[in-house]
């Protein structure tokens, strides 16, 4: 009985020490989940959008190339709906932006790589038809809000455009 007496602050401090290693892995594994949130499911923008097999391959290039920079973007319907805004999202996309640009009554320097020569037609349009529907911004698009295509993608491609001309 003694022994157990003198090893019983021992055992107590080990439970304690265990128990708030374990407290601050759940606490911070709490933390990444929030940081990284929900993934994107399909939504639909209008009632034509019956298929969403865009919906893996946009997630896919998000994944391997916008999502170090970028994690979410759940602005894009106040661009997408902004005057002009359908067009300059392809544009960004295809050319990429160089500049200082005014978002959201700040100015900011912006730097957006072109991806005009790494995405085809149809990845551009699932990227784009992705970064509409993801992160909230399904709920903020106008209800009659159409997909993007690949053959509206094909159309604004070999213009003479610069990455300066972009946020003009």
């Amino acid at each position: 009985m003694q022994r157990f007496s003198r090893r019983r602050p021992e055992l107590l401090m080990g439970t304690f020490v265990l128990l708030v290693a374990l407290g601050t892995a759940l606490f911070r594994a709490a933390d990444y989940v929030v940081a990284i949130g929900p993934e994107p499911t399909p939504a639909t923008v209008s009632a034509e959008a019956d298929d969403h097999a865009w919906f893996d391959t946009g997630m896919a290039l998000w994944d391997a190339h916008c999502y170090s920079c970028h994690a979410e973007v759940p602005y894009v319907s106040e661009l997408f709906v902004a005057d002009g805004g359908r067009d300059y999202l392809i544009d960004l996309m295809l050319y990429g932006a160089q500049g200082e640009a005014e978002i959201f009554g700040a100015v900011e320097m912006l730097r957006h790589r072109p991806y005009g020569g790494s995405f085809d037609d149809d990845q551009m349009s699932a990227l784009l038809n992705l970064m509409l529907v993801a992160w909230g911004n399904d709920e903020a698009l106008p209800p009659d809000a159409e997909f993007y295509t690949p053959d509206e993608v094909g159309a604004a491609r070999g213009r003479d455009v610069s990455p300066q001309e972009v946020i003009e």
